[in-house]
């Protein structure tokens, strides 16, 4: 039956992604989305099925009467860099937490009865104990977690409050097409690949044998889905439960491009992660869900991707 959703964020990387998948199951989307870091062309032309709102999430009681009713709120709009947020942590609090309050209060006031969480999985920060759990203590490093594990504890005290089903989706390391290249802490499966694509070097820091669990936007997307219709109010991690090392993604990478890659060697990144990895159970077990896109082929669509940006721009 289609639905109504409010996606914030929704004309960035990941939520993008999930509008085309929303509408194409025929449903309509209003986006609220400042545009600091998501694009209007990244969302398509849908003949009246998407309403864009240009808007802070934090202005959300002033915006409200344009969006209209909504079955369900997927919030994805958030600051995303860790290191970033140990800089300029008044600028996280606001927009991450207090921008999660607003969408709370909207929810609350018109009775919708979901919430979907975009929450991640920098909240376990350092840990020995390999693949994580969502029972896994969190020890976040950086402001930008401590507000996504905020997010987490908000959610449930007002949804006991207020009634309405929540559910946080604790991204590991999402990669594709559409994610943003231009910040120096841009995802390193991105800048990798607009390098490939582009025949420029790459930028290694440190040996290269750090771990990720990388997970392509595509299931990234699915996962989504598969929680807009629930009932349940929790956490869940959503991953591969598969790690591949920084430096193998460069030799991927090269076989993709047909060439070797130009290694720059940097120093280390202070305190970075040495290995992370989903623990994937919980979600499988609940809502059938496995991930479908190899790392291999994720890494193909995303480099092209960044080949057809380049041709339009020398067009």
């Amino acid at each position: 039956m289609p639905r109504t959703y409010l996606v914030t964020g929704g004309a960035g990387f990941i939520g993008s992604h999930l509008c085309d998948a929303l509408l194409g199951d025929g449903h309509q989307v209003v986006v609220v989305d400042d545009l600091r870091s998501g694009h209007r062309s990244n969302l398509p032309e849908a003949n009246g099925a998407l309403k864009l709102i240009e808007g802070d999430v934090r202005d959300l009681p002033r915006i409200a009467p344009e969006i209209g009713p909504v079955d369900a709120i997927v919030h994805l709009a958030a600051l995303i860099s860790g290191y970033d947020s140990l800089a300029a942590p008044d600028d996280y609090v606001s927009v991450n937490v207090d921008g999660l309050l607003r969408v709370i209060q909207f929810a609350a006031e018109r009775k919708v009865p979901r919430i979907v969480f975009a929450s991640s999985s920098t909240v376990y920060g350092d840990q020995q104990a390999i693949p994580l759990s969502e029972t896994t203590p969190p020890q976040p490093l950086t402001v930008y977690a401590l507000t996504k594990l905020a997010g987490e504890h908000l959610l449930r005290l007002y949804s006991a409050m207020h009634g309405f089903t929540h559910c946080s989706l604790r991204l590991f390391n999402v990669y594709g097409p559409r994610q943003a290249t231009d910040h120096p802490y841009a995802n390193v499966t991105c800048k990798f690949s607009h390098a490939a694509a582009n025949g420029l070097p790459v930028k290694l820091y440190g040996d290269g044998r750090q771990s990720r669990d990388f997970v392509y936007v595509a299931d990234v997307v699915r996962a989504f889905l598969a929680v807009l219709e629930g009932s349940q109010r929790e956490v869940y991690n959503v991953g591969t439960g598969e790690t591949a090392r920084i430096k193998d993604l460069i030799a991927e990478l090269g076989g993709i491009v047909g060439r070797a890659l130009e290694v720059e060697q940097c120093a280390p990144w202070p305190n970075d992660i040495r290995s992370i990895r989903a623990d994937t159970s919980r979600f499988e077990t609940e809502f059938g869900f496995r991930p479908q896109v190899p790392l291999s082929e994720g890494l193909r669509q995303t480099v092209e991707f960044f080949r057809e940006e380049a041709t339009r721009a020398a067009q």
